[in-house]
């Protein structure tokens, strides 16, 4: 008669054989360390000003994995904000590249070039959005009077309702974001390089 094994048992028999990469399990904890310490940089806690991210950064500077955590954080905060840059969340990207390059002049020349490119973005978002405004506004006057006259009375219409400039205004927009897309993939990818 065969003996019933209990799950336990089975789960050491499947499980005897398996080795754990000490070194890799140590990178992988120093790349979440590195992380978290520029997390704590970029979302401004209170006590991680720049002189304790360079004192923190110190103590493990040296460790398997660490240029690559912070790298990583640099590359995923490198992207197209949404609206005007009010505070100095880019500054604080180029403060982690200087940590990690030795305030290497390449990279901190292309990390101010990234950085502006990045501010100028909702600038030109604005700028495109005003110039579409400013060319439909006619064809918009002539619907209104359009509809006065077939109506007898004003019927108050908008850009921001009118289905045509909608459309055009979301694929200029559209257009515009991913050119700004692509110029920003070619600089990371350089930046990553040279990190």
């Amino acid at each position: 008669m065969r003996r019933i094994r209990s799950a336990w048992e089975i789960a050491l028999e499947k499980t005897q054989d398996i080795e754990i990469d000490k070194a890799k399990l140590e990178k992988e904890n120093n790349i979440t360390a590195a992380r978290t310490l520029a997390g704590r940089y970029l979302n401004y806690d209170e006590e991680m000003n720049e002189d304790a991210l360079k004192k923190e950064y110190e103590k493990i500077a040296g460790l398997d994995g660490v240029r690559d955590g912070i790298r990583t954080s640099i590359m995923q905060n490198l992207t197209l904000p949404s609206e005007t840059v009010l505070n100095d969340r880019y500054e604080r990207l180029e403060t982690l590249a200087s940590l990690i390059s030795g305030n290497d002049s390449q990279v901190m020349s292309l990390m101010r070039q990234i950085t502006a490119f990045l501010k100028q973005y909702p600038e030109h978002q604005k700028q495109l959005y005003e110039q579409l405004k400013e060319h439909f506004r006619p064809m918009l006057e002539e619907k209104t009077q359009q509809l006065r006259e077939k109506y007898g009375q004003d019927i108050p219409l908008s850009l921001e309702n009118d289905k045509e400039f909608v459309q055009v205004a979301n694929k200029q927009l559209e257009e515009l974001r991913k050119q700004y897309e692509s110029n920003l993939d070619a600089a990371k990818s350089q930046l990553e390089a040279i990190l």
